[in-house]
C-alpha cells in the first residue's frame, strides 16, 4: 500500500505528534500502548492521529508497516519462574535499519530505566584479537537474504567482511583478474556502496578502530573510516601480510618473514623482528604477547612481547605447520590447527602444550570459540568438528568441509563450503549443540574454489563473501541489541515492560511477567566440584571454597560480565580434599576491582563451573 499523502517525519504537526498521550491512542483505537509484543512505527502512530475515522486505514498500516519496528524481550523469559531476584535483561530491537534514540524498561509500574545498548560490531577478522568468531548479535535463522552487493571476484576472495558503526568494509580478492584489489565500504543495512579505494593485492580483512581503518596490502595503510581518506601508508606491509592488530597506539602486522610494529598514529616503525619464516596466518593477542603462526614446523608458533619485540618462547610440537589457522586465544590457552591435521592446545605464559589431537585431514580454518568449544572444518575430508576445548575430544561432527574459518552466533554456527558439491558451494548454518543443518543456501560460485572467506555476524545479520561476484548480506534488517547486566525484581509476580523510544514517541514495546521465588543471584547450580563462595554480596574478601575427589591440575579465574580476566586465583596441580580461596577483591594487577558482578570458573580433571559473585563498595 502507497502512502501518499500521509504526512512524513517531517512535514506535519510534529510537534501534536510527539506530545500524543497514550491515553488518546487507547480511547480512540482501543489499543494499549505498551501491549505485549506491540509495534508502532512513528509514521503509524501519526497516522493514527490524523485518521481518526479511517478503520480501513488503520487495519492495512497495520500490515504493512508493524514488522518496521518493534521490541522482543529475550532475557528473562515470559512466564518463567526464577531463584534469585538478580536478572540479567536482554531486548532485540527493530528499527527501520536505524538505532533507535533509546531504549527503556520499568519493572512493575516503577521508575523508568534506561537500558544500554550492546555493540555486536565485527571490527576485525573473527571479532577480535583473540579470534573467537563469536557475536552475542542475534543471528538469521533462515537463508533470507537482505542485500547483495557486486563487489567481490571470481577467484580467492579470502578476506572476511567487518563491520563497524553501520558500515561493512570488503576488500576484494581479485588476484589474477585484476591488477589492484578494492577496499569497499558499504552501508550495512542496504548495501549501498559509501566509498572505494584501490589498495594493492591484499588477502586478509582489515581492522577498523575508533573511526580509523587499518590494512595491510602492498603496504600498510591507516584511512578515515567514514570518508576513505588515506592518513598514512607505511612502507612495510605484505599482500599476505595479516589482518592488523591495534592496541594501545601501536599496529602489529606480519611481514613476510617480520612482525612489524608501527606507531597508530603516524606509521613510524617502533620495532621489526625477523622469525626467518613466512607467517600466512593473522596474528592473536594474549595480554601482553603477539602470538604468530608461521609455515614451518621446525619455526612452529612464536609469542612475542608487545613492546619490545623480544621472542619469550617458541613452540615446535606440531607434527606439521600452520597455513592460514590463526592463533585463538582464551583462559589462557592457545587453540590452533595445522595443515596436516592436528588440533593443538598450547599454555599462553609458558609455551607449553596441553594436548594434541589427530583429526581425519588438513584444517586451515580458525576455530571458533564458544564456551570451552571449538568448531571448525577439514579442507577436503568432508569433516566438520565440534571439539571440547578442555581436552580436545570429539563432541560431535558433521559431513562438512571449508577452506575459510566459522562465526558462531544465537545457537548457530555459520561457514561456507570450500569444495563444491553439484557444481557450486553453500552457506550453512548448523545448529551450535548438535551440528546438525538448520539451514543452506546454494550460490553459483567459481566450482573450484567454492568459499574463502568468512563470516561475520552483527546486528542481526550475517555477511558473507563469495566467488559468484557478491557480497551477501544475510537477515531480514538490521537488529538492535539492548542488555542491562543485572537488576533487581521483586520476590513474586513481576510484570516487565521494555519500549523504543524515537524523537520522544514511544514506537514500540514488549511486556513479559515472570516469578521470582528468593532473593540472590540466579545461576545454574554448581555440585561435582561443591563449588561455593560465602559471603555473597560482599565488600572486602569472599572464601571460594571446592572439593576434588582426586588429585588433579586446578585453574581458578576470575571474569568481568563482558568475558575479560580479572584474576587468577589458583593455577597448579592440586591433592584431593576441601579447598578455600580468598579473593580480596583486587586484580590481577593489585588494583581494587570495582563494584558489579563477577563470575568464578575452576577447571579441573575436565569439568568445567561456573559462580556468581557481587562485590559491594
Amino acid at each position: 500500500m502507497g502512502s501518499a499523502g500521509l504526512p512524513t517525519r517531517s512535514n506535519q504537526y510534529p510537534d501534536q505528534i510527539n506530545s500524543i498521550p497514550n491515553k488518546r491512542i487507547e480511547r480512540d483505537f482501543g489499543l494499549t500502548m505498551l501491549a505485549r509484543s506491540t509495534s508502532y512505527p512513528k509514521r503509524f502512530i501519526r497516522t493514527l492521529w490524523l485518521k481518526e475515522d479511517g478503520m480501513l486505514v488503520f487495519v492495512s498500516l497495520i500490515i504493512s508497516l508493524v514488522s518496521a519496528t518493534s521490541v522482543s524481550i529475550t532475557e528473562p523469559i515470559d512466564g518463567e519462574t526464577y531463584d534469585g531476584d538478580w536478572l540479567p535483561l536482554r531486548a532485540i530491537v527493530e528499527n527501520e535499519n536505524e538505532i533507535p534514540d533509546s531504549v527503556h524498561y520499568t519493572l512493575n509500574g516503577g521508575p523508568v530505566t534506561l537500558i544500554p545498548r550492546l555493540n555486536t560490531d565485527w571490527p576485525t577478522y573473527m571479532q577480535n584479537y583473540q579470534n573467537h568468531g563469536y557475536s552475542e548479535s542475534p543471528a538469521p535463522h533462515d537463508n533470507t537474504i537482505l542485500w547483495s552487493a557486486r563487489v567481490t571476484g571470481e577467484l580467492h576472495e579470502f578476506p572476511t567482511p567487518v563491520v563497524y558503526d553501520g558500515m561493512v568494509f570488503y576488500t576484494s580478492d581479485s588476484i589474477g583478474t585484476a591488477e589492484t584489489d578494492t577496499l569497499y565500504a558499504l552501508n550495512a543495512a542496504t548495501g549501498e556502496v559509501i566509498w572505494t579505494y584501490d589498495t594493492g593485492h591484499a588477502d586478509d580483512a582489515v581492522t577498523v578502530v575508533d573511526g580509523r581503518l587499518y590494512t595491510s596490502a602492498d603496504s600498510i595503510f591507516c584511512l578515515d573510516a567514514y570518508t576513505g581518506d588515506k592518513i598514512w601508508a607505511s612502507g612495510y606491509g605484505h599482500q599476505d601480510g595479516s589482518t592488523p592488530i591495534v592496541e594501545n597506539g601501536r599496529v602489529f602486522c606480519g611481514d613476510g618473514a617480520n612482525i612489524v610494529c608501527l606507531d597508530s598514529t603516524d606509521g613510524n616503525i617502533i620495532w621489526i623482528t625477523n622469525l626467518g619464516e613466512f607467517t600466512a596466518s593473522c596474528l592473536g593477542l594474549s595480554n601482553d604477547l603477539i602470538i604468530v603462526p608461521t609455515i614451518s614446523s621446525s619455526t612452529g608458533l612464536y609469542a612475542m612481547n608487545t613492546e619490545t619485540g623480544s621472542i619469550v618462547w617458541q613452540n615446535t610440537d606440531c607434527p606439521g605447520f600452520y597455513w592460514d589457522s590463526s592463533p585463538v586465544i582464551e583462559d589462557g590457552l592457545i587453540y590452533i590447527c595445522s595443515i596436516e591435521g592436528y588440533a593443538l592446545a598450547i599454555d599462553a605464559v609458558t609455551g607449553t602444550t596441553e594436548w594434541i589431537s589427530t583429526l581425519v585431514g588438513g584444517v586451515s580454518a580458525t576455530p571458533a570459540f564458544h564456551q570451552d568449544r571449538l568448531y571448525f572444518a577439514t579442507e577436503g575430508d568432508d569433516t566438520y568438528y565440534c571439539l571440547d576445548a578442555l581436552n580436545g575430544s570429539t563432541i560431535w561432527t558433521s559431513p562438512y568441509n571449508h577452506h575459510g574459518s566459522s562465526g558462531a552466533a544465537d545457537g548457530l554456527v555459520f561457514f561456507g563450503e570450500s569444495v563444491s558439491t553439484q557444481d557450486s558451494a553453500s552457506v550453512v548454518a548448523l545448529d551450535i549443540e548438535t551440528g546438525s543443518e538448520v539451514w543452506s543456501y546454494r550460490t553459483s560460485c567459481n566450482p573450484s574454489l567454492g568459499f574463502g572467506s568468512s563470516p561475520s555476524i552483527t546486528d542481526g545479520v550475517m555477511y558473507y563473501a563469495c566467488t559468484d561476484g557478491y557480497l551477501y548480506a544475510f537477515g531480514t534488517g538490521l537488529k538492535y541489541t539492548y542488555r542491562e547486566d543485572y537488576f533487581y525484581a521483586d520476590v513474586g509476580s513481576n510484570e516487565l515492560i521494555v519500549t523504543s523510544f524515537d524523537d520522544g514517541v514511544a514506537v514500540a514495546a514488549d511486556t513479559i511477567n515472570f516469578t521470582v521465588t528468593q532473593t540472590g543471584i540466579t545461576l545454574e547450580p554448581s555440585t561435582r566440584l561443591s563449588l561455593q563462595v560465602c559471603p555473597n554480596p560482599f565488600h572486602f574478601s569472599v572464601s571460594i571454597s571446592f572439593d576434588l575427589s582426586e588429585p588433579e591440575w586446578t585453574l581458578v579465574t576470575l571474569y568481568d560480565l563482558s568475558g575479560r580476566i580479572v584474576t587468577t586465583l589458583e593455577n597448579s596441580e592440586l591433592e584431593s580434599g576441601q579447598y578455600s580461596i580468598i579473593w580480596d577483591g583486587r586484580r590481577q594487577n593489585g588494583k581494587p576491582a570495582s563494584a558489579g558482578i563477577y563470575l568464578c570458573r575452576i577447571q579441573s580433571g575436565g569439568i568445567s563451573e561456573i559462580i556468581g559473585l557481587c562485590l559491594l563498595r
